[in-house]
């Protein structure tokens, strides 16, 4: 059987313009910055879009999926390790972190 070809289809783009966001906990711990994508609620915490990491708990965590990410000054869960197409992804406990352009 012959495979149907759609050719009405554009190829996929790459993602060229970012926002580059300062994250911080609510109580005021700078946790790092982040290139978003479009898009209006920061979801879920890429690891190759990170440019620096303040406090290194994002960056050098390798921990298994499932693993709650916590603040180091106040200890509340800031994300929640998971795998999002074969990535290592931080999805975001949303009522924790500030965000500032």
């Amino acid at each position: 059987m012959p495979l149907l070809q759609n050719k009405n289809i554009p190829p996929v783009k790459k993602l060229t313009k970012y926002k580059i966001l300062t994250i911080y906990c609510k109580c005021g711990e700078k946790l790092l910055k982040y290139k978003k994508g479009p898009g209006r609620r920061l979801l879920k915490i890429h690891r190759d879009r990170i440019t620096e990491d303040f406090t290194g708990i994002f960056i050098n965590d390798y921990s298994e999926k499932g693993t709650d990410i916590y603040c180091r000054s106040c200890n509340e869960r800031i994300a929640t390790v998971q795998i999002v197409n074969g990535k290592y992804v931080n999805k975001v406990n949303q009522g924790q972190l500030g965000i500032t352009k």
